[in-house]
């Protein structure tokens, strides 16, 4: 009996470690698609500024799927983070797509 339950302890100490790596795993992948926003950020200033409304629209579209893929663990994750505020730095450039 008592050698099931040292088994099981080390069993159940595995899952805990297996969970807090994964955890932390997720935190590092949600903090480099994070990233990869911010830089998306960045091209469509460059376009916008250099006039490429085409880019714009293209970098814009995909700023915003990239944000709307990790908004749910953002807003969990990151509270004091203006995500309204992000989506409109995004989608004001839909208004350089033709129509």
């Amino acid at each position: 009996m008592r050698e099931h339950a040292v088994a099981l302890r080390r069993v159940l100490s595995g899952l805990v470690l297996l969970s807090t790596l994964g955890a932390a795993a997720h935190a590092q992948t949600l903090d480099q698609r994070f990233f990869q926003v911010q830089l998306l950020l960045d091209q469509i200033q460059l376009a916008a500024s250099t006039g490429d409304a085409a880019g714009v629209c293209a970098l814009s579209r995909r700023a915003n799927d990239r944000l709307l893929d990790i908004l749910p663990a953002l807003q969990r994750q990151r509270p004091g983070l203006d995500h309204a505020a992000l989506q409109d730095r995004i989608l004001l450039g839909f208004s350089r797509c033709d129509r």
